[in-house]
């Protein structure tokens, strides 16, 4: 019931004019445009291949690029410089197997929780303060629920 509050809430601030707001315009610079996506292997959640990352959370920034439209640029490094990146702007998303439990929450913004795994929320982490772009994320998250599985077994 909460989580169904939280999206009602962010589907009214969606519709009123110009709210949320991006201070860096991150959404609008998104849009038909390019997002850049870090990651770090965490299988299944992200899987490194020669041929890029595949894995549940691969999928899902697809498919919400998909809806942008935007294209993707994909960086791989390490979870650490990830979330710097992220914290300085020079990615707009993070998947790396993340939960609501991960340290850096207090510095970046993760996402609702896309999955529960046990007692494990899976997030996505983005920039901290765009929200407009966050609210987007949120949003396309929210639709994708009815599609994931109930259960990941990492």
């Amino acid at each position: 019931m909460l989580r169904g509050l939280l999206v009602a809430t962010s589907l009214l601030l969606i519709g009123c004019n110009g709210f949320p707001k991006d201070p860096e315009h991150t959404l609008d610079q998104v849009r038909n445009g390019t997002l850049i996506v870090g990651y770090s292997a965490n299988p299944p959640w992200v899987v490194k291949t020669a041929n890029g990352p595949t894995g549940t959370e691969v999928a899902l920034v697809e498919a919400f690029a998909r809806t942008l439209p935007a294209q993707i640029q994909w960086r791989n490094d390490t979870e650490q410089n990830l979330f710097e990146a992220l914290e300085h702007r020079q990615v707009h998303v993070v998947v790396a197997g993340l939960t609501d439990q991960n340290p850096w929450k207090e510095k970046v913004a993760f996402t609702r929780p896309y999955q529960e795994v046990g007692k494990e929320k899976h997030v996505l982490a983005s920039i901290q303060g765009e929200n407009a772009f966050i609210v987007a994320l949120e949003r396309f998250l929210h639709q994708q629920e009815a599609t994931l599985p109930p259960s990941v077994q990492p």
